[in-house]
């Protein structure tokens, strides 16, 4: 088996380079043709911007922040379902309940967390008269 991937490998080589040899027409030939294209020296924008236009630091914070926030209670909710799949599925087993009840209970925690410091960064903003988005 070893031999015959070798020999493979080997062929596939030697074919590859005498393909190769058979694209050039004539040695040291360069073809240049001409084409108009538009080219645009800045990116793309992001975030709905036009191109040349950035988004500051903290706008990209902000909206990555929202994004998070918009995604937090469909993970509370799926956290929430899936321990008490845990919970109550699995009835026999102490170690599974407590799987479910982590579950739960980590999730809760980590939402109202994320609510505090929400709340905390909207506090700030609104003390030292900060942008508001």
């Amino acid at each position: 088996m070893k031999k015959f991937l070798l020999l493979f490998i080997f062929l596939i080589l030697i074919f590859n380079f005498s393909f190769a040899q058979v694209e050039i027409e004539k040695p040291g030939e360069v073809v240049v043709t001409w084409t108009e294209t538009t080219v645009n020296p800045c990116p793309p924008g992001i975030f709905g911007k036009n191109p040349c236009e950035f988004v500051s630091l903290m706008e990209f914070i902000q909206r990555v922040w929202n994004f998070i926030l918009y995604l937090a209670p469909f993970s509370l909710t799926a956290l929430i379902i899936i321990g008490g799949f845990w919970f109550l599925l699995i009835t026999f087993k102490p170690e599974a309940r407590d799987i479910g009840w982590r579950y739960i209970k980590n999730a809760v925690v980590g939402y109202i967390v994320l609510l505090i410091i929400s709340g905390v960064f909207t506090l700030i903003r609104f003390i030292f008269g900060g942008p508001s988005f």
